[in-house]
């Protein structure tokens, strides 16, 4: 009878814990560009691209530790070759030591960060006040 159970309990383990594969692989590709403070890397921020005009988001990065990103759709889950436009950029810190600014860079009505994009241009350099 004890072993009834012990296999019983064996089971239960399998079938709570599924299957994985791992992690999801990373998302390949988007438009690659740099965020800088001055002349500092800025890490650990989310980045937004808006159309001018248009309230929800076209595409997001987030910065590594060199401040380098690449853009994907708002999903996540496929890249975004950034298309000819002008376009409005909020900031948002996501990092536990990233130093925090003016508020204005997290609203795309008022973000003082603007980029005009075309298909000639190879990276976004973005470069924001340094921090104090």
């Amino acid at each position: 009878m004890m072993k009834f159970y012990v296999v019983l309990f064996a089971f239960s383990l399998l079938a709570c814990c599924g299957c994985s594969s791992g992690p999801a692989p990373a998302v390949l590709g988007g438009t690659e560009g740099s965020l800088k403070a001055g002349d500092i890397p800025a890490a650990e921020f989310e980045l937004k691209f808006y159309e001018a005009g248009k309230t929800s988001p076209l595409g997001v990065g987030i910065t590594d530790l060199s401040g380098n990103f690449r853009l994907l759709a708002p999903s996540g889950q496929e890249p975004l070759w950034l298309p000819d436009g002008d376009y409005i950029v909020t900031l948002d810190s996501i990092g536990v030591g990233t130093p925090r600014f003016l508020p204005a860079y997290k609203d795309p009505a008022k973000s003082p960060l603007k980029v005009k994009w075309t298909s000639a241009d190879k990276k976004l350099e973005l470069i924001i006040p340094a921090f104090k």
